[in-house]
């Protein structure tokens, strides 16, 4: 903003902006992070003599102001409303002061005799300095040529429009996205099962994709576009079965038995390179030739070949401690190294693919606050650049995931977080539901044990606490700490929960009052520690260190009057797990979510009571005798009871109702004292969104 000029830019381009908004912007940015009323507003803009609807005007200035900003004011970026009160610019404010250049005063001309003019040629040491003059004006000219070259500014990629393709928020992240210039590819989320859908890239009706696999999802296009490599899945894992199918529709072939945790074409289209928990391979189509690229363990996946085939970059989380980065080897298996290793700003990355002409690479990066954004990285662009820097591609307070390039290069898509759901306590015997913490987009729910109070981590990421109706609500951390699972201790008064502070991949178990006020940590390791919960009488807190961690990995229970921390016998892979209301027994969910086991401390054994696809979390009756449950992969999603005496399921809640009514997922969380239950209803998950670019 040039006060001065009156005039707003943005990457150097002129906006429309003039008269009584562009006066309103001054004022707040005169005053950043304060409010400026209303009043103060009118006397400088309207006089005491103007006859004019102030109310009508100035909320037509506001929203000229914001239309140019591409603000909200539900979800502002820059001004903030306070009702009845005034406004506030809430972003970052840097003034900068333009020094005059001073004038440069130039020698006078030193006036020349008619003799000197008419003199004899200068002697022959005169005529070297003269070329040896010439040859360091030239060399100074080729010097400057050079540097503008090298540090002239560059010009930088940019979204020039944001369209909306869908607006059903059905869109799973888990299916990707992927395009072959005409269609767009994605999963969508119906209840307890998937659907592979298409639509036009350029926006219109969603249909489904015909295939005989269940729950299919594509990996990879081929690069003549005639082929899709599908994955077959029940739920949404991490290695999955590899089959090949012409993408107008057929008989899907399977490759060989590979099971991989993702897979692509090579440049050529002659073979399939995949990834394993052991390491990155290459097979011809016909499952014939298998050789190993690469030898490393953990989990990888966004493969991405470069169009010439000299390069393969992939994610890889090297260790449970850290979070994914992108990787490059070269096609010999040579100069494996770390794409970004001093990121700083993204310290984690994923998601990444090469545009169709090499010009590109576009990747996901994750801030250290939580945030997110698409980072567009020029290849190879020559020798009078500089080493390229990744381009944060500006798309306003969108939250992008899987971002995929089309092969003309000028449209990027994505799909957008629009994750919309809310708490309700159903009651079977009544056949009632009720909305709880008003409505709002929450996770995490744990209601207080006299069940007037619930805790939760809220839409903005902090841990707040507010009455069941959402009244009374005040946060309890900031969101920097990424708090998730919290419990009420049985009296009410204290909270556990999950913290990993900005910059850390370590989780810890915090603790705070009910009441707000100074968290303080209750077990903190060199590795992770999550799902606190509390034994009835308060003297325990059970956690699970993290099941990926086979070093570490187990259930553990806390002594709080000693400190000593004790691990359940052979509890290895276990994950989310409960005291039963008489200390008797502890159930346990496997961090896979196939199987429930429950210990009996007179025994010291593990039983294996249930198996299943994917369990939610067990949640005891008041009396011991029985545990609820949900496999959120059956059909309809019911939620059961099962009786600990008799080994017998019967139906607890029934979730069919809500899901005709529009529900994506009908989640069970939690059994009250009375009888209730809170269940977790998701209403929405991803939409679709094309980036028209600029691409220097």
């Amino acid at each position: 903003m040039d006060v001065a000029a009156g005039q707003l830019r943005k990457h150097g381009i002129k906006l429309r902006l003039s008269g009584q908004p562009l006066e309103i912007l001054i004022m707040l940015l005169d005053h950043p992070g304060s409010v400026v009323t209303r009043e103060e507003i009118q006397q400088r803009l309207w006089s005491t003599e103007t006859f004019v609807d102030f109310e009508n005007s100035l909320n037509k200035a506001i929203n000229k102001l914001r239309q140019t900003l591409s603000d909200s004011p539900d979800h502002p970026a820059y001004i903030e409303t306070l009702p009845r009160r005034g406004y506030r610019f809430i972003k970052p404010v840097q003034r900068v002061e333009v020094q005059p250049t001073p004038a440069t005063t130039l020698p006078s001309p030193t006036p020349v005799s008619g003799e000197s003019s008419t003199s004899t040629a200068p002697p022959p040491h005169t005529k070297i300095s003269s070329r040896r003059l010439l040859l360091l004006f030239t060399a100074a000219a080729i010097l400057l040529a050079t540097l503008f070259l090298l540090f002239r500014p560059q010009p930088v990629p940019r979204v020039l429009k944001l369209t909306q393709l869908t607006s059903s928020s059905r869109a799973d992240m888990f299916g990707r996205l992927h395009t072959d210039g005409v269609r767009l590819f994605f999963l969508e989320r119906h209840g307890h099962h998937w659907q592979l859908s298409q639509m036009p890239a350029s926006g219109g009706a969603v249909q489904p994709f015909p295939t005989p696999l269940p729950n299919a999802k594509i990996l990879a296009i081929s690069p003549n576009a005639s082929e899709f490599l599908l994955a077959s899945f029940t739920e949404r894992g991490r290695s999955l079965a590899v089959w090949l199918m012409p993408s107008v529709g057929g008989i899907p072939r399977r490759l060989g038995d590979i099971m991989a945790t993702d897979a692509i074409y090579t440049p050529d289209g002659s073979q399939i390179t995949f990834a394993t928990d052991d390491g990155i391979f290459q097979v011809t189509r016909d499952a014939l030739n298998l050789r190993k690229l690469l030898d490393l363990k953990g989990p990888k996946q966004g493969l991405a070949w470069s169009p010439d085939g000299g390069e393969l970059r992939f994610e890889w989380i090297a260790s449970p401690q850290t979070g994914g980065a992108i990787w490059s080897v070269g096609a010999d298996s040579q100069n494996l190294h770390q794409l970004f290793p001093n990121s700083k700003e993204t310290p984690a990355q994923c998601c990444g693919r090469f545009s169709k002409d090499g010009r590109y690479y576009f990747f996901l990066g994750f801030f250290t606050n939580g945030d997110r954004s698409i980072f567009a990285l020029r290849e190879n662009p020559g020798i009078f650049s500089r080493r390229p820097v990744p381009q944060r591609l500006d798309t306003g307070p969108l939250f992008l995931d899987e971002p995929t390039i089309s092969p003309d290069v000028r449209h990027l898509y994505a799909l957008a977080i629009d994750s919309r759901g809310e708490y309700v306590r159903v009651d079977p015997a009544r056949h009632a539901v009720h909305p709880l913490l008003g409505g709002e987009n929450a996770s995490w729910l744990n209601v207080s044990p006299s069940s007037d109070w619930a805790v939760y981590r809220d839409k903005d990421g902090a841990l707040s606490i507010s009455k069941l109706d959402g009244t009374e609500r005040r946060q309890l951390t900031a969101a920097s700490l990424h708090p998730e699972m919290p419990a009420f201790s049985p009296d009410g008064k204290l909270i556990a929960f999950g913290s990993a502070p900005a910059g850390s991949q370590i989780i810890k178990i915090c603790v705070v009052s009910s009441e707000g006020g100074p968290i303080r940590d209750l077990v903190s390791e060199s590795f992770s520690v999550t799902a606190p919960t509390w034994s009835h009488d308060g003297s325990k807190l059970l956690y699970a260190a993290d099941p990926d961690d086979p070093a570490h990995s187990g259930i553990f229970y806390l002594d709080l009057a000693t400190g000593q921390k004790h691990k359940i016998p052979a509890s290895e892979g276990l994950w989310k797990s409960r005291f039963s209301p008489d200390g008797k027994f502890i159930v346990s969910v496997t961090s896979d979510t196939k199987t429930l086991s429950l210990f009996e401390f007179a025994t010291q054994k593990w039983t294996v009571i249930l198996h299943g696809r994917v369990f939610s979390p067990v949640a005891w009756s008041a009396d011991s005798r029985a545990l609820f449950f949900q496999d959120l992969l059956e059909d309809d999603e019911p939620v059961h009871r099962y009786d600990i005496a008799t080994r017998k399921t019967d139906l607890a809640v029934e979730c069919r109702p809500l899901l005709e009514g529009g529900v994506l997922r009908c989640g069970f969380e939690d059994a009250l004292p009375d009888d209730s239950f809170t269940l977790q209803l998701t209403r929405g998950d991803h939409n679709l969104y094309s980036l028209d670019l600029s691409l220097p």
